[in-house]
């Protein structure tokens, strides 16, 4: 049995991009400067010495094409697993993938990644991996910018939210693997669906969260101007 910490970097690509228009492959495989959009990003997680192993939850369909353009890239290293329905059943199955593979031990953590989120930063990953370790379970957010109201109509406004106390959440959140595997294996399906994070599968429980503050530059792609905002930033990165 060894004896050390292992950092695993959970990369989930198994979105359709159904709010992009037109666009003739899921989000996660389209370009932006010179390459796809989750090769940059599994790129900024192999940068990272602390990462151990990076393993990516992929849609079933676009596992020999994902596979190829790894090893175009010289990530032959990376691992590929098949992805679930939703977020948290591909965090599980590529949990369940550890634990066949690697064994789990108390220390090790694991951060789990949005793989639309091409720009996350040396220091942020740093960060959840820091956080990870003193508390147990962190994720990333950033102050919201907007005031944000409340309309339970779509129509009207019925509360304007004090913005001092709202956050946008980000990816990573990051883990002790082995709380985070078993609070994934008490779910049910229909809990695994409703859950919209992974950081949801602590907080439901009455459980705190520890805050890394993340940056803007760490957006999420879902739509076409995000794409052609992170287009325009590949090319000066």
């Amino acid at each position: 049995m060894r004896c050390f910490t292992v950092i695993y970097a959970a990369i989930v690509a198994g979105g359709s991009g159904t709010r992009m228009k037109n666009a003739p492959l899921p989000k996660q495989f389209l370009p932006i400067g010179s390459e796809p959009v989750i090769i940059r990003t599994v790129r900024a997680f192999l940068a990272v010495p602390e990462i151990d192993r990076v393993i990516i939850g992929i849609k079933p369909d676009y596992y020999d094409y994902t596979r190829k353009l790894l090893d175009e890239a010289g990530f032959e290293s990376v691992i590929l697993v098949n992805g679930g329905k939703d977020r948290n059943s591909t965090v599980k199955n590529i949990a369940d993938e550890i634990k066949a593979s690697f064994g789990i031990q108390d220390d090790d953590i694991i951060l789990t990644h949005d793989a639309v989120r091409p720009f996350v930063s040396e220091r942020t990953i740093r960060d959840n991996i820091a956080a990870a370790k003193e508390y147990g379970l962190c994720g990333t957010y950033i102050p919201s910018a907007d005031t944000i109201i409340a309309s339970h109509s779509g129509a009207f406004v019925d509360k304007t939210l004090d913005r001092r106390t709202l956050y946008q959440a980000q990816t990573p959140q990051s883990f002790g693997l082995k709380s985070l595997y078993t609070e994934l294996s008490q779910l049910s399906a229909e809990q695994m669906s409703s859950l919209t994070d992974t950081c949801s599968v602590f907080t439901r429980k009455g459980m705190g969260i520890r805050i890394v503050l993340g940056d803007r530059l760490n957006f999420k792609i879902t739509t076409d101007e995000d794409l052609a905002l992170a287009d325009a930033l590949a090319g000066k990165m």
